[in-house]
């Protein structure tokens, strides 16, 4: 299992590009610093960095695991602030079902602000529909309306989607909505859902 200082180390080596520097910065030994990042490439079976004689340069997989994991593991700290701060016992509790993205960009930081401790649950809409319908989350953030008994919808934001084509796409203009919309149906599309 990792443990989730070994994250903490990897992301401080990776931006002291040292060992020591790292450690110094965690008030940490160096060989505790080593003893980190040796066991979390041990748990990930790849090298995150390439160790030169002057510093420490990560690999590709290092660079890769770096952009995946410093917004969570943020996001996850000012989760952990805000739950010290709001640890009243007076405070009521809210149970949210959303999107993880939808959570980190719009919730997470506006969380000291609000008059409430949250437990969140994070998946697609059918999914935290499916949480609520159990009662295990009082309230849901979805893009998408489903219809199932004793649900109430309130219009919240309105979400805009994007789509991207590279800069060699030339933009077609279709008068007629069908020709359009057969035209999209033939393209390859990548998304984050089948929905």
């Amino acid at each position: 299992m990792v443990d989730f200082e070994w994250y903490r180390s990897f992301i401080s080596i990776y931006k002291h590009r040292s060992v020591s520097e790292a450690a110094k910065t965690r008030l940490m030994t160096q060989p505790a610093m080593s003893q980190h990042l040796a066991a979390l490439e041990a748990e990930l079976g790849e090298t995150l960095f390439t160790r030169t004689s002057r510093k420490m340069v990560p690999t590709e997989k290092g660079k890769e695991l770096y952009t995946q994991v410093v917004p969570l593991i943020e996001a996850l700290e000012e989760a952990t602030q805000t739950f010290k701060m709001n640890t009243s016992a007076t405070a009521p509790v809210v149970r949210i079902g959303t999107a993880h993205e939808y959570f980190r960009e719009n919730l997470a930081p506006r969380l000291g602000k609000l008059p409430f401790r949250m437990i969140a649950q994070f998946g697609v809409a059918s999914h935290i529909l499916e949480l609520l319908l159990e009662e295990k989350v009082d309230i849901i953030i979805t893009s998408q309306k489903i219809s199932a008994p004793g649900i109430e919808y309130i219009h919240y934001v309105q979400e805009e989607f994007v789509l991207v084509a590279p800069y060699t796409f030339k933009e077609i203009n279709f008068e007629d909505p069908d020709r359009f919309e057969t035209w999209l149906c033939a393209q390859d599309w990548i998304s984050y859902g089948s929905d």
